[in-house]
This record gives structure tokens, C-alpha cells and sequence, in this order.
């Protein structure tokens, strides 16, 4: 084993990854499995744990693919009853489904607002507690991460009551971060930004391979859209050794966009906080 892997100590633990399948979750669990970790996948998307099942069967390690959706308490219950039964043990838990629908706060009702929350907040408590029961009881500590988003740091028109749960997981790790310290169980989140995937839309597919580059080049200060490893390797960090003083925090996955604030890369003008010149006289030209 080398220097990094000793490190990390990721080798032998059981990782649980919800939402584990997807354009998302499927590169979190594939790495962490290949760290080493034993790994507990469950996904409400058949296909997609039907497509990921003979990669995953190709590394070393002991894997448990479930078929359930994370909003349903009784379909939790029986996937960490399995997990049990199969691993005895959990030492890391990964949540990353999320999502919700755009439309301004005054276009929605009481339907909508319950059915992002459960999407994209309930679950969290839900498996969370299940987790660090099994921690606790294992002795040995652990991680919890949650996949958040940029939208938990920012205004998102349009997408207020999701934006304000993705603020709610990230205040919740904080707070859990208190509590379960003394238990050695750490808890962070990660907040990606712009990362294509089918669940997304996946923009590449809706425009041409120059307008795509050129769009990246503007919003994102890394100038490219952030792909699985990307994400994938920031929880390997917060789920090993090499993190073990880190908790109640968030690192940002997102090539620079959370920190530049509003800033963009216009082409022939460079980082500007507003539209530029040319390209206000070319929509009033437009316009008129």
C-alpha cells in the first residue's frame, strides 16, 4: 500500500452512496469502490443500477446494489436492514439525490413546496439518522457527506424553495458537525456547480460544440463544465483519513464560480461584473 492509500485508510470500509447510480452518484460510488471501500448503492432508477452493475463487479470489493427511492422511509429502512445483513457496519455515508423544478415562488403551491423538500431535505434526516446509529454502534467513527450545490451559497430565481433546502442541508451539516463530534463522526458537504448530465439536460447535447466552449469559457473561471472525477475526487477527501480534521465545513467542486461572484469572462473584455459595452448595443440593436 502507498504513502496517499495509508493515508486515506479508505481500504475495508463500507461506504453507503444514495443515488448511487446516476450521472452524479454512479463516478462517487465507482471511485470510492475502487479505493477500496465495500459499497451500499441504492437508486430509484432500475436502469441505471442494471448499467453500472458489471463495472462494479470487475473491482475487489463487496458491493449491495438496491433498487429503492430515498424519499420512501420504508424502502430506507429495508435498505439499511440489508446493509446489515451484508457489511454489519457503516462508516460513510454519501447522500446526493437532489433536484426540484423552475418556476417563481408565486406560480407554486403547497404540492410542489412539500415534494422539494422531501426530495431534497427529508431524506437527508432520514438516512442520516440511520447512519450514525450504525456508526455509533461500529465505535469507530465516520464521515457523512452531503452533495449540496452552489445554490446553497447564492440567490437561485426561480428555484427558492430548492435553493433554500440545499441552505438547509448545508446548515445541517454544520450543526451535526457539533453534535456527533464526540462521537468521531465528521460531517461535511460539497457543492458542485455546473456538471452536465442527463438528469441536468445535459446542455452539450442543446447547442453546438462552439457555443458550449464558449459558454464555459465566460461562466465558469476554469473555462470547462465540471465531469464525474471531478466531484468524485472531492468525496474521496471527505470521506478518508486525509480529512480527519475537517468537519462543519464545505468545499466548493465548481471551477471558480462560487468565487467569482457574478464576475464573467466576457470575450474581448475580460472579467466584468456587468453586460459589456458591445453586447448592450448589440441587444438595444436588436431590440430596435
Amino acid at each position: 500500500m502507498g504513502y496517499l492509500e495509508d493515508r486515506a485508510g479508505l481500504a475495508g470500509k463500507v461506504a453507503v452512496i444514495t443515488g448511487g447510480a446516476g450521472g452524479l452518484g454512479w463516478p462517487i460510488s465507482r471511485d470510492l469502490a475502487k479505493a477500496g471501500c465495500h459499497v451500499a448503492i441504492c437508486d430509484r432508477n432500475a436502469d441505471a443500477l442494471a448499467a453500472i452493475a458489471p463495472e462494479l463487479a470487475d473491482i475487489p470489493v463487496k458491493a449491495l446494489l438496491r433498487h429503492a427511492d430515498v424519499r420512501e422511509p420504508e424502502a430506507m429502512e429495508a435498505f439499511f436492514a440489508a446493509i446489515d445483513e451484508t457489511f454489519g457496519r457503516v462508516d460513510i455515508l454519501v447522500d446526493v439525490p437532489g433536484g426540484g423544478f423552475v418556476a417563481p415562488l408565486m406560480d407554486t403551491n403547497a404540492k410542489g413546496w412539500q415534494a422539494i423538500i422531501r426530495q431534497n431535505f427529508l431524506y437527508v434526516l432520514d438516512t442520516t439518522q440511520h447512519a450514525v446509529r450504525r456508526m455509533r454502534a461500529g465505535g469507530a467513527g465516520g464521515s457523512i457527506i452531503y452533495v449540496t450545490s452552489v445554490e446553497a451559497h447564492r440567490a437561485v430565481p426561480n428555484r427558492a424553495v430548492y435553493g433554500a433546502m440545499k441552505a438547509g442541508v448545508t446548515n445541517l451539516a454544520k450543526t451535526l458537525a457539533l453534535e456527533l463530534a464526540a462521537d468521531g463522526i465528521r460531517v461535511n458537504t460539497i457543492a458542485p456547480d455546473i456538471f452536465p448530465t442527463a438528469a441536468s439536460g445535459d446542455m452539450g447535447h442543446a447547442m453546438s460544440k462552439e457555443a458550449y466552449a464558449l459558454q464555459a469559457k465566460v461562466a465558469v473561471p476554469m473555462e470547462r463544465y465540471g465531469e464525474g472525477e471531478d466531484l468524485s475526487g472531492g468525496v474521496l477527501f471527505l470521506a478518508s483519513g486525509l480529512a480527519s480534521y475537517v468537519t462543519g465545513t464545505t468545499v466548493h467542486v465548481d471551477g471558480g464560480t462560487f468565487g467569482s461572484s457574478g464576475w464573467f469572462n466576457w470575450p474581448d473584455d475580460g472579467y466584468v461584473n456587468c453586460v459589456p459595452q458591445p453586447t448592450l448595443d448589440f441587444l438595444l440593436g436588436k431590440d430596435g
